[in-house]
């Protein structure tokens, strides 16, 4: 099955996340958008944080790029 790298970048600052911080999430065998959680865990992962729950829902804040 095909893998998809779906890239995240915020366009706000909300706490420990900077204005322009990206990840990237990779989904398996489906071609919906990552979920919130998965999108914390990545912003976590990368850059050491810990990372806000519950905002990344909100399309003002974060450009999700698909792949």
């Amino acid at each position: 099955m095909a893998s998809y790298c779906w890239k995240i970048k915020a366009l706000k600052s909300n706490g420990p996340i900077a204005q322009g911080m990206e990840v990237e999430v990779i989904k398996k065998n489906t071609t919906g958008a990552p979920s919130g959680n998965e999108i914390r865990d990545a912003f976590s992962a990368k850059y050491s944080i810990k990372a806000p729950t519950g905002i990344y829902g909100n399309k003002s804040m974060f450009e999700i790029i698909k792949p």
